[in-house]
């Protein structure tokens, strides 16, 4: 699998995980632009996109994460620079530099094309850690929104602003489409170092997960905590038919 998440933000305001012995990683889906005009581009269309290897150190260390990367693209389409914004620093440079060789559709602006900025997430998973789960498309409590919606982009008609609720770790479990599950970190056993972790998150309007921090458990097993659950989707939580930022805890259990 291997899905593009695009996040605009360019030179206009706008705002990845398959493997055992040798995995491969992905990037997670995707937000798009409002369009300016009906020949205006409205996403950013990869056509080449050299994967990145797991680097093997992390790969033996069972290292998993999100890495994300920013992105200048070129009038043409060519990569300009890609530079870290934050992830395991091995992953991140792996990632780095397989994006240096991206090229994407000239992006379009008012009839030329125009440079972007993005950011970009990029997941690193191992495939025997993996689960997607299969929502019923009528469940009326996890209806997805439109990429306008997701995107924050208003349409038609007045929009009611939510505060962002808070939902019981059971309610984000049911939710959740995407799940990557911890390994336990060898460092961690050999030190015979067991117990819970419990994170603190935000299930963001697009279902990925945001503002991930530690609130109890051991350093070593936090990082392997966090390296997973940043990697988690959901389907939005949507309240009177619109989809609204919930904040949410999730307890991870290490025990030998």
């Amino acid at each position: 699998m291997f899905a593009l998440t695009i996040l605009l933000s360019a030179f206009f305001p706008a705002n990845a995980q398959t493997g055992e012995q040798q995995p491969a990683p992905s990037p997670s889906p995707a937000a798009t632009a409002s369009p300016f005009s009906p020949e205006d581009s409205t996403e950013l269309i990869v056509i080449k996109a050299p994967k990145p290897s797991y680097p093997l150190e992390a790969a033996n260390k069972g290292v998993q994460g999100k890495v994300w990367i920013h992105l200048l693209i070129s009038e043409t389409g060519d990569v300009e620079s890609a530079d870290i914004i934050s992830g395991d620093p091995d992953l991140a440079r792996a990632v780095q530099e397989a994006m240096k060789k991206w090229k994407f559709k000239p992006y379009i602006r008012n009839g030329k094309p125009v440079k972007v900025n993005t950011k970009m997430p990029f997941d690193f998973a191992f495939k025997n850690k993996i689960t997607d789960a299969t929502v019923p498309p009528d469940s009326s409590a996890n209806a997805s929104p439109s990429p306008a919606v997701a995107a924050g982009i208003s349409g038609e008609g007045p929009t009611r602003n939510f505060q962002k609720l808070r939902v019981s770790s059971g309610v984000a479990q049911g939710l959740k489409l995407h799940d990557v599950m911890p390994i336990y970190p060898l460092e961690a056993r050999l030190a015979h170092i067991q117990g819970d972790v419990i994170l603190q998150a935000t299930i963001g309007k697009d279902g990925l997960i945001h503002n991930l921090k530690a609130v109890t458990g051991h350093p070593i097993l936090i990082e392997a905590a966090k390296g997973a659950v940043e990697q988690w989707r959901y389907r939005p939580y949507v309240l009177e038919g619109n989809p609204v930022e919930v904040e949410t805890t999730i307890k991870i259990q290490f025990h030998m």
